[in-house]
């Protein structure tokens, strides 16, 4: 990375771990952005698996999908949100039909659309502090 040596520090969001992500990629402002970006990319993807396993009650599809989705809030810094989504798929281990998770699908649901957002403001104003060191 050219000017691998600014002291420039990116300050992301106060609702993501930013140490977290530090001891995970250190200051690879690049990387990070790569990582953001591969996430969005195949965010809505995941989402609607999600919400196709939850329409028609498949709960073992529901849970495959939670499963999937949830390694990539750590990878951005959202441990919470990765936690949320352990918790959600514990809760579909028990649940005999989509009925037994509704009030649960509901906040995950938003959480994850909460979550998406972040990651795309952060994404671009990582773009943007990138592009100021090349």
């Amino acid at each position: 990375m050219n000017g691998a040596n600014f002291s420039k520090k990116f300050i992301f969001n106060e609702n993501i771990d930013s140490d977290y992500l530090y001891s995970l990629y250190e200051d690879d402002y690049q990387y990070i952005e790569e990582i953001f970006q591969t996430t969005l990319a195949h965010f809505n993807e995941d989402l609607n698996s999600i919400k196709v396993a939850y329409q028609t009650n498949n709960i073992s599809e529901l849970k495959k999908a939670i499963h999937k989705i949830k390694p990539t809030f750590g990878f951005v810094g959202l441990p919470l949100v990765q936690n949320i989504c352990k918790e959600f798929e514990d809760i579909c281990q028990k649940a005999t039909s989509s009925n037994d998770l509704s009030s649960e699908y509901q906040q995950i649901v938003v959480t994850l659309a909460e979550s998406k957002e972040l990651i795309a403001s952060e994404y671009n104003k990582l773009k943007e502090f990138n592009s100021n060191f090349l």
